[in-house]
């Protein structure tokens, strides 16, 4: 789905130049759900707005979907397969209601009206929002918010959708309706590109990559991460609850596999650890 080759990136201003990317070399397998996180200015951000051809390479090669975003012919291609949803709401939507919001991107495909009727109904549908079909959006809480700007995505049938930290904005519950579309939307077989400053939101992830100063620190998974990598106590990481508990259970020799990474359940599966031991 998405193949990096030795990419750096460069913000120019004037005579000044900023490399925020440096020799990144990166594959995302189609199917794959992928977490990056990473402090304020890590590279981040930049480097999902690559994936979608937002930005271009100062150096190096990458391509999507086949497509090589070094030619502008194809970035056009690439915008139509991959979707970005962006951190605040409020800036990516252009409709009146839902309805306009999520036909604005189908008008300008130029798709016939009852086509554009039936991909409406079905977005609005697949996020929870049909009952809001014809709200002010202004009226509308910062998680539907959200999930409207997630629907507008779906309603072009995107192969590949990044989250650029869509929940950091939005209450508990906005955050848990938010991150449990994507993960339905996964594991009907879209590719997510998950990316947050929330540790909670890296356990679930089947791949974590960990950035700091424009590099690619770890790509692994999440269970390594946090209990065979330093990184947490290096990059003074607060972790969740469930991973303390971990680390308590990890200094009394619990095996690697059997370690937690998820509260739910946590009760039942200590109770079930307890007896076997």
């Amino acid at each position: 789905m998405i193949q990096l080759q030795n990419v750096t990136y460069a913000y120019q201003d004037g005579t000044h130049t900023d490399t925020v990317l440096h020799q990144i070399n990166l594959t995302v397998r189609p199917g794959e759900w992928v977490a990056i996180t990473g402090a304020n200015g890590s590279g981040k951000s930049t480097l999902s707005r690559l994936f979608n051809g937002l930005f271009v390479p100062t150096e190096g090669e990458i391509t999507v979907a086949g497509h090589d975003l070094q030619q502008p012919s194809q970035r056009d291609l690439v915008k139509q397969r991959v979707q970005l949803v962006f951190q605040n709401p409020d800036a990516q939507l252009v409709g009146l209601t839902p309805v306009e919001d999520v036909a604005f991107g189908l008008e300008n495909r130029g798709l016939p009206r009852n086509e554009i009727q039936a991909r409406i109904e079905q977005v609005l549908r697949q996020v929870g929002l049909e009952h809001k079909r014809s709200a002010d959006v202004s009226t509308l809480s910062g998680g539907q918010k959200q999930r409207l700007a997630i629907a507008s995505c779906l309603a072009l049938q995107p192969d590949l959708l990044i989250f650029d930290e869509a929940t950091s904005m939005l209450d508990p519950k906005g955050r848990r309706a938010v991150y449990q579309i994507a993960r339905d939307l996964w594991r009907q077989g879209m590719t997510v590109i998950w990316v947050t400053q929330r540790l909670d939101e890296l356990l679930e992830a089947e791949r974590v990559l960990v950035m700091e100063r424009g590099e690619i620190v770890f790509d692994g998974a999440a269970r390594v991460l946090f209990y065979e990598s330093e990184l947490p106590e290096t990059l003074g990481w607060e972790v969740p609850a469930v991973i303390r508990i971990g680390y308590w259970l990890q200094a009394r020799k619990v095996p690697l596999h059997a370690l937690p990474l998820r509260e739910e359940g946590l009760e039942e599966w200590l109770c079930e650890l307890t007896v076997q031991t």
